[in-house]
């Protein structure tokens, strides 16, 4: 996981040919701009999900994996929690090829705040939770960068 706020965004390039490309996407789009939705940015390689979810609260959510897609999630407007778990799971819902997603418990080992000027990127098959309730109660805008990892 990397947590930061996207004024250090650039200082990740380099890691993945396919994060550089949405990097370059966030750092020169208007993201407030983008429809809900899929937006393709590189077919399917990057791609941005816009959504407005509910937020829950923790009991209500189980820990979500992916095997083949790296997300960079962002928030556009309100606020959420996220957690991220290492350490052993337990699957809940198996994977689904066409979701790349897989649902498992976990014990949460770290907990962070989404907000707008800030990011959370996820690794493949790193366990999170994202869409949290956080204490300021609101409406939730995010944008879901979907980054295919190069060692799927």
């Amino acid at each position: 996981m990397i947590y930061d706020t996207l004024e250090n965004l650039e200082l990740y390039k380099g890691l993945d040919k396919n994060l550089d490309t949405a990097i370059r996407y966030i750092l020169t789009h208007e993201l407030a701009d983008l429809p809900t939705g899929r937006t393709d940015i590189d077919g399917d390689q990057v791609y941005v999900l816009v959504s407005e979810p509910e937020p829950r609260s923790e009991e209500q959510a189980d820990f979500e994996l992916h095997k083949n897609y790296i997300d960079l999630q962002i928030d556009l407007a309100g606020s959420e929690l996220f957690q991220a778990a290492l350490g052993e799971t337990q699957v809940t819902k198996p994977y689904d090829a066409a979701a790349d997603c897989c649902l498992v418990k976990a014990a949460p080992s770290s907990v962070g705040t989404l907000c707008e000027g800030r990011f959370v990127l996820f690794w493949t098959m790193e366990p999170h939770k994202p869409a949290l309730r956080a204490a300021a109660p609101g409406k939730l805008k995010k944008a879901v960068f979907k980054i295919r990892d190069k060692n799927a």
